[in-house]
């Protein structure tokens, strides 16, 4: 009744309100962690999206008749131990039909984190630390995919599919520092499986392209350095399946960097592939308890890392829930140990605990 009344004083039709939506959503993530070796030293800190991202978005849809519907989606990261903001979420508008898919265009996800990512325990119940090394297949969306537009079908039989294309935006560098993505995924029952792949040109040569520059491990012990990336190829398939309240999942990826450069010094790098080997299992103990872990093995540029992890997650609501959890790391010699949101340490070995609340509006 309210809307009703707030329309026709507007002069607003009724009819045209209840055809369209926008929802105000959100979510903080603040905690304290404890880490063995950061460079030598035990570290203790506060701090925010160790699990998931925080942040606070706007998404709506206006029925356009026909079946069809615009939409848009706004959503800006920020640090709820330091307020500052974060370009790490995705903003879009496009328009869309239930039968014949979606079409966006803006800074998206890509089809790595459509397809591939909810395989991975970063991508589910885990979130942030226990993303693979460096976040080498972006299963963590460390880099969101920006000028680009995105299709996504409808499900046909629990098949359904998607690719996007990042523009350079550069005049005369049509490929440099573009990206595109392509993935598919199939669902039936208890069984759901996905497979997804990226490519770049040029990552990190321009700021105004498709991604930025990434981290890698670097060819001294204990370093990791900036860089540019001429060619970056990623693979990844995954599976899960239900057994009652147990999910257990696995996930393969392969990321193949040539062409590297430091961005700072410009000097010319190895080329660095690295694959990652995941098993993980998801159990609900409780309507309110969720146990989760996970292995992980990468290899690639001539080391090793393994990494495990569990995690604890209790659900004082719906909305909020707090967490303990705990990740691992260890490295083959001359390598550096670096769990995820941490900096290197400087020995062969990383241990984290950390403890958090979430609330979600």
């Amino acid at each position: 009744m309210p809307a009703v009344i707030l329309a026709a004083f507007a002069g607003v039709p009724v009819a045209a309100l209840a055809q369209s939506s926008v929802t105000l959503y959100g979510e903080l993530d603040a905690g304290l962690s404890y880490v063995n070796n950061v460079g030598g030293h035990s570290q203790y800190q506060l701090t925010t999206g160790t699990v998931d991202g925080s942040y606070w978005g706007l998404q709506g849809s206006e029925d356009l008749g026909g079946g069809a519907r615009a939409i848009f989606r706004l959503e800006r990261g920020l640090s709820v131990a330091t307020g500052e903001g974060l370009n790490d979420h995705p903003m879009y508008v496009g328009i869309g039909t239930d039968k014949l898919g979606t079409v966006t265009f803006g800074r998206q996800y890509d089809s790595i984190h459509d397809y591939f990512q909810t395989f991975t325990l970063t991508g589910n119940n885990g979130g942030t630390a226990f993303a693979h090394l460096l976040d080498n297949d972006n299963a963590n969306n460390s880099f969101l995919a920006s000028n680009s537009v995105k299709y996504t079908s409808a499900t046909f039989g629990g098949f359904s599919f998607g690719g996007l294309y990042a523009f350079s935006n550069q005049a005369g560098a049509f490929a440099d520092n573009r990206a595109y993505s392509v993935g598919a995924n199939y669902s039936a029952g208890s069984l759901n499986a996905g497979a997804a792949y990226l490519h770049n040109n040029g990552r990190g040569n321009t700021t105004s392209g498709a991604y930025d520059s990434l981290a890698l491990p670097g060819s001294a012990a204990n370093s990791v350095f900036t860089a540019n990336v001429q060619q970056q190829n990623t693979f990844g398939v995954g599976m899960s399946y239900e057994l009652g309240e147990f999910t257990l999942g696995g996930a393969f990826s392969r990321a193949i960097n040539s062409g590297v450069t430091d961005a700072d010094t410009g000097d010319l790098m190895p080329s660095l592939a690295l694959n990652n080997y995941e098993i993980n299992g998801i159990y609900k103990l409780t309507p309110a308890i969720v146990l989760a872990g996970m292995y992980v093995y990468t290899n690639g540029g001539g080391a090793h890392w393994h990494e495990g992890a569990l995690q604890v997650d209790y659900l004082l609501s719906k909305r909020t829930d707090v967490y303990l959890e705990s990740i691992y790391q260890r490295a083959s010699s001359g390598a550096p140990a670096v769990i995820n949101t941490n900096d290197p340490s400087s020995g062969r070995n990383q241990l984290m605990f950390s403890t958090g609340i979430r609330h979600r509006f």
